[in-house]
């Protein structure tokens, strides 16, 4: 995920918080284990200790879109948690390509999707 995918996400983030008719009147802490619980060995996609990472992610998430929380009363590894989280739920795959990797294919499918040895070699310098 790009920096600035992530700053859109966690813009998004705080305007639905904030978005609120009537500001929060209480600020509670992150919670620890929400219900219901997922299936064994359901980890949403996140490494480490995948039940418990998952099941705050989600329980944060939960609290910052109903306005309980903030998004600076999360550490910064929940903060990710959570991002992960909501990508996931939301089915986002990240594009991981790289910038010259984009640039060919995007150069590729101008030229029709099958360039000429000429149209390669262009590519090849216009994408360095």
């Amino acid at each position: 995920m790009t920096m600035s995918a992530k700053a859109v996400l966690l813009a998004g983030l705080m305007i639905t918080a904030n978005a609120q008719a009537e500001p929060p009147r209480m600020r509670v802490r992150p919670a620890e284990t929400p219900t219901p619980a997922p299936s064994p060995g359901d980890s949403y996609g996140l490494p480490g200790a995948p039940n418990e990472r998952a099941l705050r992610a989600r329980a944060n998430l939960e609290a910052l879109l109903q306005g309980r929380i903030y998004t600076s009363d999360l550490s910064p590894q929940d903060l990710q948690d959570v991002l992960d989280f909501e990508r996931m739920a939301r089915g986002i795959v990240p594009d991981n390509r790289t910038f010259q990797q984009q640039c060919i294919d995007e150069e590729v499918r101008r030229n029709g999707g099958n360039p000429t040895q000429l149209a390669w070699q262009v590519i090849r310098l216009k994408c360095q």
